[in-house]
């Protein structure tokens, strides 16, 4: 399955064709490492979904991204194509704060903060460590996102990520993770 899905990334625009929905679907349901690393690049590129042929809805490749992220999160994979826990909070920050962008419905953000909550919960000292500084800190340089994590404050085991994640922006902390980005049509 990784080497389809290199051959895909891989081939020139020229040359590229439509992909099979059901071919991708199989991709998402990977549990290899570096199979969900390659379905996320390949997620990741308009050039690339495009070519699914019967597009993608949105619920599907919503799931499989938070999903992976979690995967990251947890187990910091060392692999060629999946991100490492940090990185994999970069671009969860990207993709929450885009989505928001584009208004989605709020069922998907509760999605990733109940999610991130327990992750956060049942985390180690390292995951915690790693959702307070490379996701929380960044979402809260939006005012308006603070406030949708503003429960956070209220739960004794979430009460830390809150207040490192105020630290930072009362600090002045600021990355290009939240900035506007282009509504896609």
């Amino acid at each position: 399955m990784l080497l389809e899905i290199i051959k895909e990334l891989k081939t020139p625009p020229e040359e590229r064709k439509s992909v099979p929905e059901n071919q991708v679907r199989g991709w998402m349901a990977s549990e290899d490492t570096d199979t969900m690393g390659a379905t996320y690049v390949f997620l990741s590129k308009p050039q690339h979904v495009n070519r699914v042929s019967s597009p993608l809805s949105f619920d599907p490749v919503f799931d499989f991204m938070l999903r992976y992220y979690e995967f990251c999160l947890k187990t910091d994979p060392e692999s060629k194509w999946a991100n490492s826990s940090y990185s994999a909070g970069s671009d969860l920050v990207g993709w929450f704060v885009s989505m928001w962008d584009e208004k989605r419905d709020k069922k998907y953000f509760e999605a990733i903060k109940s999610r991130l909550a327990q992750l956060y919960i049942d985390g180690s000292p390292e995951l915690k460590e790693c959702i307070e500084h490379g996701v929380i800190e960044h979402l809260f340089e939006r005012k308006a996102i603070r406030q949708f994590f503003s429960d956070w404050r209220d739960n004794p085991d979430l009460r830390p990520a809150f207040d490192e994640g105020m630290l930072w922006v009362e600090g002045g902390g600021a990355s290009p993770l939240t900035e506007r980005r282009k509504v896609r049509k």
